[in-house]
């Protein structure tokens, strides 16, 4: 496991296309740091976030995604993104996500809830089992989490 001990944390500048007509960061801004964060996860864990094959595909469609703003961000601010892994099943993983600006104050706060799919060749996408060595592998992260906290 080649990541750095939770939570997870990125840190990002609010980029000009990012930003509406008043220069503030867009709402669907933080959609994307939110995934920003989760692919890092997944890289840090050398784990597939997506994995297409002849006659298969997997990956992790959104089930639920909210976000709660508390304070602007504009054009060229930075921004920390703090990603924690709050829930493993079977099937889903549900994270909580904390955005600080540079002044370590809080921005916003959000959640996803992602499930593990699986479409076969021509077929529909269907809820699928992660395998055991990935529910072992975010059990070990979410285990060294409540250690650091």
């Amino acid at each position: 496991m080649d990541l750095s001990p939770p939570p997870l944390c990125l840190r990002r500048r609010v980029e000009f296309s990012q930003t509406d007509a008043a220069g503030l960061a867009h709402f669907s801004t933080f959609f994307f740091f939110m995934e920003a964060a989760e692919a890092e996860l997944f890289r840090g864990l050398d784990l597939p976030l997506l994995q297409k094959g002849a006659e298969a595909a997997t990956g992790f469609p959104r089930s639920d995604v909210q976000c709660r703003f508390r304070r602007p961000l504009a054009f060229g601010d930075l921004v920390e993104t703090r990603l924690s892994l709050r829930e493993v099943t079977t099937r889903r993983l549900h994270y909580g996500f904390l955005f600080l600006n540079e002044a370590g104050k809080r921005v916003a706060t959000g959640t996803m809830t992602t499930v593990f799919a699986r479409r076969e060749r021509g077929g529909e996408l269907a809820a699928a089992d992660l395998p055991a060595s990935w529910q072992e592998l975010f059990a070990e992260w979410m285990k060294a989490a409540a250690i650091n906290d």
